[in-house]
């Protein structure tokens, strides 16, 4: 038996602790759970096939997958139904190896769609006194989930296959194996059927963690982290989600945001879950001021038989006026202890008042609305009561910002609730002054016209479109990032003794030299690894070590260093959005400080996770990788795993994706067209929270354009937003082959360009850089993708050299036999454009291009945001 490290053996009881407070009881007829009789029939593919989580850079490499089975056989129960198991579960690996047979020598296997596989009709039933039926699914990278059977809904057969079960046995169970919302009219088909559970795609030991709701051990205590209505139609973003320029016509509307307040019903609300046990809320005291909002509220577990814990949500309703506002919005949430029963704890909420605001367009302000707030409290978007209330006398304007990110059309057609809020009374009630509140904030912002340039003594300086401002240092030249880290230089001045082609490698990734996958593996300092920053070894300046996330640390398990065996089995932890069915912060904190030493073990320096886009739309291809579709959880889920990760030290964690990522179709071209309101209230929000709260090393830019441009080289978010509004002072990478212009990426704010594709383009934009060539001599052939095209590409590498008989420049090239040139050389010598200088090379004329219009500012700025970043990291 191989040795399992002691850490391992934690993080496996972390992970399995965390996964059962994922896990979602969504209906529980007849208190048919927790099971009374352990002997049941267990079907679907899904039984043996447990998705653990998504397919992608979010997929783990970790020892072994508990699961539901193997769970069920761990917790003794009998299942009875198991040679009709064996029988499913050969056709299925045969199904899928022929499936993995296609992929094995695709480059881009790594994004390929996941397997998926249709069950059978069942013949007969396996006597039992429980029936269980497990749905699955399988989503991931580059592709988006459909509406249609077999994916967002059932299959005939599965349909089929759950009415039967739930009237041939006595207590019947179906468990949603997937990794976010699907259809469930199925529970409207099957009247019989008992219990509906998600259990989600909870990682590596997900069916010990099922097994122990199953039987009572523990009590479910997941909540919805997204609103599951009674169809797909049902959500407004169904009408243009997928194409290549989605128009988020329903604006701030979102989620259960939508639902609220157009009046639509789901079947289960944002913040919904069941228990095995009753819980009392009850708000002790409520005290409003200008600076807060503070609740205390008692939590008591009422039941008679189970312990168990309870969430405790808080909205707020915000007046309504001609500024769009939902009926209510999430301000903050707590889980309490597990409670025994007739067991009471005391929960404290401390909101700030500013927390409140909204985005008044016509004004460009972030303001509080004059009129009455109403305070609720409850266990779910649905089920809250008014607690208190307050009235504001005027409008107060808490920061002024400047035009950021405006589509030139706004699509937003959503802008009025249709259900006004109700007056309460018999409540506390507060009176706010607008004239206690604070001077409006107005932010300094970064002239996007301007570029600074640090020189020693330098004057033939590239660049053109910007005004450039020249700021004269003193020499450094010698002196190395350690000289910095000491104190003895600046970083501008190191800066300014750093050639181009220095500053591009400290902004370029670098490639790995080895046979790997196109994306998502390029590190040969750990294999397996995403990527790697490039290394200076006389400036002393080392790699960042980067691997993929976020349901775990992405590394090769096995592999060879020095003649020794390394094994580096990671923890594959429950999907984001189990981890956000969690409601528990603190939790969350622990996961990030596990994730936190796995990296420290692996050699890892930046983990890129938390992911966090917006659940815009239950057919994200991504979504299990996001936390949820409000922007307050998952802004706070994820700056606690990133308090987590970064408490230990010298290591960080990179948000991703930055911005309006929202679906997987036309990802790296696609145009998300968003109101103001929306990008400031829904898709930026989440990212401001966890930046705010969490202070994280990265952020990764995101493929598609927003409202015309590149997230990639938006100025507008990437430093406007980001860097003057936030005061974010870590690093900004792209996403791994970014279609942004990697020149205006260096401008808007994008540091760092990965995995270090376009060294050649920076290089030719401010010098005149000659053309590339192999070890024998002959002209370089760089490889790339293209991903539109979805096909390898191949282009010679010659630069800023351009062909021509009266030029001045002259360039040796081998052409032998068998060089890609060979058929091109009698042309290029009948129009005098070449001359032979042996049997293998020949001399070619030519001039430079025109190109020189980036300034080294530019490369400058970033090179700095990388180096501080290896300075935390590092030194």
């Amino acid at each position: 038996m191989e040795n399992i490290s002691q850490r391992e053996i934690e993080n496996q009881e972390l992970a399995k602790d965390v996964a059962s407070e994922a896990i979602v009881l969504l209906q529980n007829k007849n208190n048919t759970l927790p099971l009374k009789n352990k002997t049941v029939a267990l079907y679907g593919h899904g039984a043996f096939a447990t998705v653990k989580g998504g397919t992608g850079s979010g997929d783990v490499n970790q020892r072994s997958v508990v699961s539901i089975l193997e769970g069920l056989e761990n917790d003794h129960f009998t299942v009875t139904s198991k040679p009709w198991l064996a029988r499913l579960q050969r056709y299925y690996q045969k199904e899928e190896q022929a499936y993995q047979d296609k992929l094995k020598d695709d480059p881009m296997s790594l994004l390929a769609p996941a397997f998926s596989f249709k069950d059978p009709e069942i013949g007969e039933f396996n006597d039992a006194t429980t029936g269980i039926y497990v749905i699955s699914r399988s989503s991931g990278e580059n592709y988006d989930r459909r509406d249609h059977k077999g994916d967002f809904k059932l299959t005939d057969n599965e349909l089929a296959n759950i009415q039967r079960m739930s009237e041939y046995y006595t207590n019947s169970i179906v468990l949603l194996n997937v990794g976010g919302v699907m259809d469930t009219s199925f529970i409207d088909e099957c009247p019989l059927l008992d219990s509906v559970v998600l259990v989600s795609q909870l990682g590596m030991v997900g069916g010990d963690a099922i097994a122990e709701i199953l039987d009572g051990t523990k009590t479910p205590s997941g909540k919805l982290s997204d609103t599951w209505g009674f169809s797909y139609s049902d959500y407004p973003s169904s009408k243009n989600f997928g194409m290549s320029n989605p128009e988020y016509v329903e604006g701030i509307y979102v989620g259960y945001r939508y639902f609220d307040s157009f009046d639509i019903k789901p079947r289960f609300e944002f913040g919904y879950g069941l228990s095995y046990t009753k819980f009392f809320i009850d708000t002790q005291s409520v005290k409003v001021n200008e600076d807060d909002l503070r609740l205390k509220v008692d939590v008591e577990n009422t039941g008679e038989d189970f312990a168990g814990q309870e969430t405790v949500q808080i909205y707020v309703s915000k007046p309504q006026t001609d500024i769009p506002t939902p009926y209510q919005d999430l301000v903050d949430y707590q889980k309490t202890t597990v409670l025994r029963p007739k067991a009471k704890q005391t929960l404290e909420f401390e909101i700030p008042t500013t927390d409140l605001s909204v985005f008044d367009n016509d004004i460009r302000a972030y303001v509080l609305l004059p009129g009455t707030y109403l305070i609720r409290v409850g266990n779910s978007s649905r089920n809250t009561s008014v607690v208190a209330n307050f009235k504001l006398d005027k409008k107060v304007v808490l920061k002024k910002v400047n035009k950021a990110l405006e589509p030139r059309i706004d699509p937003t057609a959503l802008s009025k609730n249709k259900v006004e809020l109700k007056h309460v009374s018999g409540v506390p009630h507060f009176i706010l002054k607008a004239e206690n509140f604070a001077e409006p904030e107005f932010v300094t912002y970064q002239d996007k016209s301007a570029v600074t340039t640090f020189v020693e003594k330098r004057e033939d300086l590239p660049g053109k479109g910007y005004e450039q401002i020249i700021e004269h240092v003193r020499n450094a030249s010698g002196k190395t990032l350690a000289d910095v880290n000491n104190g003895d230089v600046g970083m501008a001045e190191f800066i300014a003794s750093l050639s181009e082609e220095e500053l591009v490698e400290i902004v370029e990734g670098t490639m790995s030299s080895g046979n790997n996958s196109v994306v998502g593996i390029s590190s040969d300092i750990v294999p397996g690894a995403a990527g790697q920053t490039g290394t200076l070894v006389d400036k002393k300046i080392p790699s960042i070590v980067m691997a993929d996330g976020p349901a775990g640390v992405r590394v090769k398990p096995v592999f060879k260093r020095n003649d020794q065996t390394v094994t580096h089995y990671a923890t594959a932890w429950p999907i984001g959005t189990a981890l956000a069915q969690t409601w528990n912060k603190e939790l969350i904190e622990k996961v990030g400080f596990a994730i936190g030493t796995e990296m420290k073990e692996f050699g890892i320096d930046l983990w890129l996770a938390p992911g966090m886009n917006i659940h815009r739309d239950p057919l994200g291809g991504r979504n299990f990788e996001y936390f949820s579709e409000d922007p307050y959880l998952s802004g706070t889920m994820a700056a606690f795993e990133t308090k987590g990760v970064q408490s230990h030290p010298k290591i960080g964690v990179t948000l991703k994706h930055f911005l309006g990522n929202n679906q997987e179709s036309h990802r790296n071209y696609g145009n998300s067209i968003i109101g103001e309101q929306a990008l400031r209230e829904i898709y930026l929000r989440n990212f401001e929270i966890a930046i705010e709260q969490g202070q994280p090393m990265a952020v990764m830019s995101s493929y598609n354009r927003v409202n015309g441009t590149f997230s990639g080289a938006n100025f507008a978010s990437l430093t406007s937003i980001l860097r003057d509004e936030w005061h974010f002072k870590g690093m900004v990478m792209t996403d791994w082959f970014s279609s942004a212009d990697p020149k205006e990426s260096m401008h808007a704010g994008n540091d760092l360009i990965m995995p270090g594709d376009s060294k050649s383009d920076l290089l030719s934009a401010v010098s005149d850089f000659g053309p590339e060539f192999d070890e024998s001599g002959k002209i370089k052939i760089k490889q790339g993708y293209d991903l539109l095209k979805k096909q390898v590409t191949k282009t010679e590498m010659w630069n800023d050299f351009i062909i021509d008989p009266d030029g001045d420049v002259f360039v040796k090239v081998r052409v032998d036999d068998d060089s890609a040139l060979k058929e091109r050389v009698k042309k290029w010598i009948y129009n005098s454009e070449a001359q032979i200088v042996d049997g293998n090379h020949i001399l070619l004329s030519g001039k430079w291009k025109d190109n020189n219009d980036m300034y080294l500012g530019d490369l400058q700025k970033s090179a700095i945001n990388v180096l501080r970043t290896v300075l935390k990291l590092k030194f």
